[in-house]
C-alpha cells in the first residue's frame, strides 16, 4: 500500500492540481503534476519490482481526478482503478482507448446522464456512494474479474430518460 498526496498547497491543504473554481482546474498544473506522478509510479514499480498489471489504484475526490488524468495522459500505466467521487478536470480530453482498463466509479451523482457519460468513457462499473457495503464489495469483485457492474436503478432510469438535455461541457462540470 502506497499513499501519496498532491504537491500544490492551496486553501487549507495540498491538492494534485491548482483549482481555479470548484469545477475548473489550471490545465498546465494538471499536465505537469500528472506527468510527475506517472514518473513516480514507474520509478516505484521498478525499484520495488511491482507488477502494475496487478496493482489497483484507489483515488478519492482530488486523487480520483489525478487517476483519471493519469489514465488519459499515460495509457497503459493504470489497468485497474476505483475512483471515488471523480470529476472531469481536463478541458481537452485526449483520444485514449480505455477499453482494457477496469475502472469502478463510486459517485455522489447518480443521474442517468452521469451513468451514460461514465460508460462512454470506458468505466467498467458505476455505483452511487450510498450502495450498501455488501453490494459495493461485490461490485469491486465483479469489476476486478472483468465484468461490468451498473447500479440497476440507474440503468433503468437511464433507459427511460433518453438523452441528457445538458451540453457536453455542462455534463463534464457536473460529473
Amino acid at each position: 500500500l502506497i499513499a501519496v498526496r498532491g504537491r500544490i498547497r492551496q486553501e487549507d491543504g495540498f491538492r494534485w492540481f491548482a483549482r481555479i473554481t470548484p469545477t475548473r482546474f489550471e490545465q498546465h498544473s494538471i499536465r505537469t503534476e500528472t506527468d510527475a506522478f506517472a514518473g513516480f509510479v514507474t520509478n516505484v514499480a521498478t525499484r520495488h519490482n511491482l507488477d502494475l498489471s496487478r496493482t489497483i489504484f484507489l483515488g478519492y475526490s482530488n486523487g480520483a481526478n489525478l487517476l483519471s488524468s493519469l489514465m488519459l495522459q499515460h495509457p497503459g500505466l493504470v489497468e485497474r482503478a476505483a475512483l471515488l467521487r471523480p470529476m472531469p478536470v481536463l478541458d481537452d480530453v485526449p483520444a485514449t482507448d480505455l477499453s482494457s482498463v477496469r475502472v469502478l466509479i463510486v459517485t455522489t451523482f447518480g443521474g442517468p446522464g452521469f451513468l451514460r457519460r461514465a460508460l462512454q468513457a470506458g468505466a467498467s462499473g458505476f455505483v452511487v456512494k450510498d450502495t450498501p457495503a455488501r453490494q459495493l464489495a461485490e461490485a469491486v469483485r465483479r469489476v476486478h474479474s472483468g465484468l461490468r457492474v451498473v447500479d440497476p436503478a440507474l440503468a433503468a432510469d437511464s433507459l427511460a430518460g433518453g438523452e441528457s438535455p445538458l451540453t457536453a461541457r455542462e455534463t463534464e462540470v457536473l460529473i
